[in-house]
């Protein structure tokens, strides 16, 4: 399947898959956001800093026992921990905000699945990956070398390749245990590399 049939796909995606779909993306993700937050932990602009516990709770919230009143805490926490990208001069913000707005959606599809949300979190992870390539690599390039550095650069390919298995592996699950979700995050960690390619 090309990368835009595989996109286009991700719309079928609901219920539980879809919301593990994106808990996973925002999982994959969140090295880059956990080190950004540690780098401003003396002005952050959450008293409680969101931590690794907390999407702990969101994949038992979200996909095992399903508890609203947890989930708008949780959301709450995201939304207060969520850099203002306008005011910092920081790249690291960047990444962080895309990571939290995938844990948003994530959340809010714990409230309310009716709108489908699995293919704009996709692309807003590669949206990421692009322009943390733009940032690190593409100072002196034209738009056009852009475009082929992205079509061809590793960290694309290994986005999209995660992706796909992570959709594969939801769509042939027929309910979201324990050995299935244990499985969903070890693929997403990927040994603690974020979608950028950047640990902690």
């Amino acid at each position: 399947m090309n990368r835009l049939k595989f996109q286009k796909s991700l719309n079928s995606l609901r219920g539980w898959r879809e919301r593990a779909f994106m808990l996973a993306i925002a999982e994959r993700a969140l090295p880059n956001a956990l080190l950004y937050l540690d780098s401003i932990e003396s002005d952050s602009p959450s008293d409680s800093p969101l931590k690794l516990a907390d999407i702990d709770s969101a994949w038992n919230m979200l996909i095992i026992e399903q508890d609203e009143e947890g989930i708008v805490e949780l959301l709450d926490l995201t939304q207060a921990n969520m850099p203002d990208t306008e005011q910092s001069e920081h790249y690291g913000a960047l990444p962080t905000h895309d990571c939290l707005s995938i844990l948003e959606q994530a959340l809010l599809a714990g409230i309310n699945d009716e709108k489908p949300r699995a293919l704009s979190v996709s692309q807003l992870s590669l949206e990421t990956i692009t322009q943390f390539i733009e940032f690190s690599e593409g100072d002196s390039l034209s738009e056009n070398q852009l475009i082929k550095l992205f079509d061809s650069h590793p960290l694309i390919e290994r986005e999209f390749s995660f992706q796909a298995e992570l959709s594969e592996l939801l769509r042939s699950a027929s309910h979201p245990g324990e050995e299935l979700i244990l499985a969903i995050r070890e693929l997403a960690q990927d040994e603690g590399i974020s979608n950028i390619g950047i640990s902690l």
